[in-house]
This record gives structure tokens, sequence and C-alpha cells, in this order.
């Protein structure tokens, strides 16, 4: 019981360190950061984009547009979530992002062991918003989550609200590694 009451008072003052140091409040000035310079660390405007890039640790980076999504073979998945405005039960179209990730090559070091475990991808919105899915979830031999870059609604409409493409990932519960209007998906490794 002692050691439990010491702990909580470390968490908060670690709590407020962390606060601090994150949104630059009564930190020196050369180390706060400006919503502004945040900003300018996005590929985005958070507009609706009409492409986006795949980049990162792949051998071909690449650039997809709705056209060039529609190339690709689809699939249709259904989908229940939660979101801030309420439960969501839909379904959408697109590319498994397996499918993408396969065409650009995900960059490997043979010497690792397992090294592909070490692959994760983030996936970021035109208002800087991202969101993060490792490889491994992805395929068959490991989590074989069939998440899907949707480009239309699943009665084949395009997405209105979501831009060109959005990040659905089936099973999820809430719908925060739902990312709308993609601009950038770019492979790196864990440390």
């Amino acid at each position: 019981m002692t050691s439990n009451c010491l702990l909580k008072p470390l968490f908060c003052l670690c709590l407020v360190g962390f606060s601090v140091i994150t949104y630059g409040q009564f930190a020196p000035s050369s180390m706060q950061i400006s919503p502004l310079a945040i900003r300018q660390r996005c590929d985005g405007d958070g507009e609706s984009p009409s492409q986006f890039n795949l980049v990162g640790e792949v051998t071909h980076t690449k650039t997809f547009t709705l056209e060039t999504l529609q190339k690709y073979a689809s699939s249709k998945v259904n989908v229940w979530y939660n979101t801030g405005k309420g439960p969501v039960d839909t379904s959408y179209i697109g590319v498994p992002l397996l499918d993408l990730l396969n065409e650009a090559i995900v960059i490997t070091d043979s010497a690792r062991k397992n090294d592909i475990l070490r692959k994760y991808v983030v996936i970021r919105a035109s208002d800087c918003y991202e969101s993060v899915i490792t490889v491994a979830d992805l395929l068959t031999n490991f989590g074989g989550e069939q998440v899907l870059v949707a480009y239309a609604t699943g009665d084949g409409k395009p997405l209105v609200d979501d831009g060109m493409a959005r990040l659905v990932v089936p099973g999820d519960k809430a719908g925060g590694r739902y990312v709308s209007n993609i601009v950038r998906i770019e492979v790196r490794s864990a440390p």
C-alpha cells in the first residue's frame, strides 16, 4: 500500500511534465512548438486530396489516385464501429493495404531475424491526423487483418466526406484508425 501511495504522486508529476513539454507551456521559448510549425511538418493542407504517396522503407515509392486504385482487385467489407458522433454501420470498397505494400516492396534486412516484424505503416491525413498499423497485422501468417484503402462506399459511390481514400480497419470497435483524406502512407522500422 505504501508503494501505491508513492506511485500516484510520481505518475501525476510525470503526466504534468509530459504535458508541459508536449504542449510548450512553461517550456523555454526555444522548446515551444507553435501550431503553425506543426502544420508545416504535415503534407496536407486540411483539404480533400486527389492523390496520396506510399513512401519510406520501400523499393518503389508510389503515387495513387482514384483511377490507379480502381485498377487493383478490390474488396468489399462491412464494418461497425463507434465514433464521437455515435455508432457507424456501413460498408466500403477498396484495395487491401497489403496489396499496395507488396507492389511497393517493403525493404527488409535479411541479416535481421524476422525483420518484417519491425515494420509499421504510418497513415497520414490532410489535417495531419496519423494512425499506425504494423505490417505483421496485415500478413496472413500473423494478424491477417483485411485493412483496406477504401475509395468507395459499399454501394460503389465515391467517398464524399472522406476524401479520395480512407483507411478502413474492420474489427476495430472504435474509429480511431479510420483515417480519412489520406495524403501519405509511410513504411518505417521500429528501432
